[in-house]
């Protein structure tokens, strides 16, 4: 029998201030970032704001705020909203902050690969004549969770196939349901390390210094950003997959101890979160000799 659920009154009206809230909350993040957090966002990276490279480090904080603003707000109201079309629980859980977190981590992802194009006004663009590797850019412990990770979520996925179930409860979601989701984060793990190496393949401007330095500092925030929320998103997805197994098992240690392993994975990604998305600094410690203008 399928499983059914509804939202009551008192519900919609929640989604609807949650409505309200999450378009101020656009509203506010969709303008120009003032000059104390421009400031402190270059110190942060090891630069000096100048009127050649302030442009581009404004577009990007309004760009990514932007997009973050707007991923919470739609992961925050997707499960009443489907709850209330469908009347079936959602698919990713009813935890309504859990989803809002996973929203604006998608939008992280989105917002640092799609600032690829960025340019500085007024600069040449130029490839530099020394190799650069990702490392330069993230420790080597975030581009190893990125390719680690998604093989774990596999073999929980395997786990939650194969524990014993209670019958007594509906399974949902669904053994298949999981396997194609560890499937997709496998494919999600190689197309974000090819993204982190797309930034730092991408040209830079030559010539003008002020633009290099924040050209650095912007490729650097990029990879931080979306190392950081694609290893939490990885973890977030591990924590599910723990927390599903552990409602659905007939195993009683299994039913107690897997809950709770989830949750400590879950607080695991918030860490990662902050500590590889939002380095207290970090400066690419790069010396270019020359450049090829193009």
């Amino acid at each position: 029998m399928a499983q059914t659920s509804q939202l009551t009154a008192a519900g919609w009206g929640f989604v609807g201030a949650g409505a309200v809230l999450a378009l101020v909350a656009l509203v506010l993040a969709a303008m120009a970032p003032g000059e104390t957090r421009l400031a402190a966002w270059a110190r942060r990276y090891g630069f000096e704001l100048t009127e050649i490279n302030r442009p581009v480090v404004s577009r990007y904080l309004r760009k990514t705020r932007t997009l973050q603003a707007a991923g919470a707000g739609l992961g925050f109201l997707a499960s009443p909203i489907y709850v209330g079309i469908s009347e079936r629980p959602f698919p990713l859980g009813d935890s309504w902050v859990a989803l809002a977190i996973g929203g604006y981590l998608v939008a992280t992802v989105v917002a640092e690969a799609t600032f690829l194009r960025s340019r500085t006004p007024n600069s040449v663009r130029g490839a530099a004549l020394l190799p650069r590797s990702l490392a330069d850019y993230v420790p080597k412990a975030a581009i190893w969770a990125i390719r680690i990770l998604p093989l774990v979520s596999v073999g929980l996925a395997v786990l939650y196939g194969v524990v014993p179930k209670n019958p007594q409860r509906p399974l949902d979601p669904s053994s298949t349901f999981l396997l194609v989701a560890s499937a997709l984060l496998v494919t999600f793990a190689i197309a974000i390390e090819t993204t982190l190496r797309a930034i730092v393949a991408r040209p830079q401007p030559a010539m003008i210094e002020d633009a290099v330095e924040a050209d650095d500092a912007v490729r650097a925030s990029s990879i931080h950003g979306l190392s950081g929320a694609s290893v939490a998103l990885m973890l977030l997805t591990g924590g599910w997959e723990l927390v599903s197994a552990g409602e659905v098992t007939s195993v009683t240690i299994l039913s107690q101890v897997l809950p709770w392993l989830g949750v400590l994975v879950d607080v695991t990604a918030l860490a990662a979160w902050i500590f590889i998305g939002h380095p207290r600094s970090w400066r690419v410690d790069r010396e270019v000799a020359a450049v090829n203008a193009r």
